[in-house]
């Protein structure tokens, strides 16, 4: 599970559910959204990517990577939105979002794993599809990443996407084939059961919307999967994706 010993000096005293994230990142988005389901409550800490709030020392000595969401609870660290959601089952357990039954957690941890495995693709496809209208990287932002963020892969996305040339028409190329292997094993699974988690709604139907409603905002054609899009209108239906994805805003 992805726990993070933070030297920052704020963190121990943080008692209590506290998330830092950003409105529209998806990994946010699943977090927020296990919080809703569970019911908890937490203390917000929106940080605003696209002004670089989260390229600071400050930050990044709470998530060594830099990235949102990071969730403290009670001054542990816990970062990676997957293990979040993990980490949420394993210290609030009610109401359960996860399988009794073995062989139906297993498979609901291999498509969490396989949402993992999607990030870069659903990354590359937001910011190819969605966002380049208005998520600009001037030169100087670059510059600022290459000086002060701590993670080279993020550096060197972003220097891709700003320059707009080969590498970055390679990373398209590549998300737009790994889109087609993952829906296809999502659309497999959909034809065994009614939610990604096994008979009931759970944590890979979680981490999973949250792409689906993405690739939908895209334009993205879902016609060869027609069960993951059904299964995605079902779970976007729910309450509480509205609060902690359609609907919110921060305060």
């Amino acid at each position: 599970m992805g726990l993070y010993a933070s030297d920052h000096p704020d963190v121990p005293g943080l008692k209590g559910l506290h998330l830092y994230h950003f409105m529209l990142s998806n990994c946010s988005q699943r977090t927020r959204l296990a919080l809703e389901e569970k019911g908890l409550p937490w203390t917000s800490h929106h940080l605003n990517l696209p002004a670089n709030e989260h390229v600071t020392s400050d930050y990044q000595r709470i998530n060594p990577k830099g990235v949102v969401p990071t969730l403290v609870h009670d001054g542990q660290v816990v970062i990676e939105s997957n293990d979040i959601l993990r980490y949420l089952e394993e210290h609030f357990s009610e109401p359960s979002l996860q399988s009794n039954d073995p062989a139906e957690r297993e498979a609901m941890q291999a498509c969490m794993q396989e949402a993992g495995a999607f990030q870069g693709t659903i990354k590359v496809l937001s910011h190819e599809l969605l966002f380049r209208p208005f998520r600009k990287f001037s030169p100087e932002d670059v510059k600022l990443f290459e000086e002060r963020h701590n993670d080279a892969d993020l550096v060197s996305f972003v220097r891709d996407y700003s320059e707009d040339g080969p590498a970055w028409k390679q990373r398209v190329e590549d998300a737009q084939a790994g889109l087609v292997i993952s829906l296809d094993k999502l659309e497999a699974r959909l034809k065994e059961t009614e939610w990604l988690s096994g008979d009931a709604y759970g944590l890979a139907d979680i981490s999973w919307v949250v792409n689906v409603n993405r690739l939908i905002q895209a334009q993205v054609d879902l016609s060869n999967w027609p069960g993951f899009r059904s299964w995605g209108e079902r779970a976007m239906a729910r309450p509480a994706f509205d609060k902690a994805v359609a609907s919110y805003r921060p305060s």
